[in-house]
């Protein structure tokens, strides 16, 4: 069956002598594989458009009850030009394609993920500053694609708003990413993992507006990595095989 549809190229590996193996997010099928074939070669027909972070309009040879297709044609979609001149960009629009890569399965369409995606990769192309929130409003964005959102407006148990507390540390329950205030988590001893007010705030305003207004938010050193410390044990907590993103690592290690 030959389909065409838009996909976000998400990895890809040598095949042979001239062929490669890439992966792609697409809009209609969700991660598939396909083998893109005389790639390395002189006669290359793809061009650049099966770069990572690529976001290409794609013709495949779709095989039914098989985990590897054949790529027919491959053009860019969208420009993003900008995402490989600058080393944050670079890093944390990777990071991007490396978690997608990591957390959906294959050959399960989910269309809202494939656009939040999409609009991640353009806003950074895009961003002057701030990029790493960009990253940090596209993780919560994505819990809430997977049914386990962060609820983080007020207490879970007596209530209070998150403006009458942030200035203390407050708990986040893992299971269900509620927010318990100072005062109730030592009155009733409950579970869970330390969180800043600060943090909790620029969460919340994470969870509040659209990816585009991420750089906006001007977040101190200290609250981005515990913010993202979080997240990334959030995640753990709730889909098994999560590992330290290779991407977020290299950019630190470049700083």
């Amino acid at each position: 069956m030959i389909v065409q549809t838009d996909g976000v190229v998400l990895h890809a590996m040598k095949y042979r002598e001239t062929s490669k193996i890439v992966s792609l997010y697409t809009k209609k099928f969700g991660k598939i594989k396909v083998i893109a074939k005389g790639v390395r070669s002189k006669k290359n027909k793809f061009g650049s458009s099966l770069e990572p972070m690529t976001i290409s309009s794609v013709v495949v040879y779709k095989k039914q009850q098989k985990d590897l297709h054949l790529l027919s044609k491959s053009e860019i979609a969208v420009t993003l030009s900008d995402l490989y001149n600058h080393s944050d960009r670079m890093f944390i629009g990777l990071a991007l394609i490396e978690l997608v890569n990591m957390v959906m399965h294959d050959e399960e369409e989910n269309e809202a993920v494939y656009n939040l995606l999409v609009q991640a990769l353009q806003t950074l192309n895009d961003a002057q500053r701030n990029h790493l929130n960009i990253f940090l409003s596209f993780m919560v964005k994505l819990f809430e694609q997977f049914g386990f959102g962060l609820t983080l407006s007020k207490c879970l148990l007596c209530g209070k708003t998150i403006e009458t507390v942030s200035a203390g540390v407050l708990r986040i329950r893992l299971s269900d990413g509620k927010i318990i205030c100072p005062d109730c988590a030592s009155a009733h001893h409950t579970g869970g993992m330390d969180i800043p007010g600060g943090v909790v705030k620029s969460l919340h305003y994470f969870h509040n507006n659209d990816i585009q207004k991420a750089q906006l938010l001007t977040l101190t050193p200290s609250v981005k990595q515990d913010a993202l410390s979080i997240l990334q044990s959030y995640l753990r907590y709730h889909v098994d095989g999560i590992r330290t993103l290779r991407s977020l690592s290299l950019l630190y290690s470049t700083q």
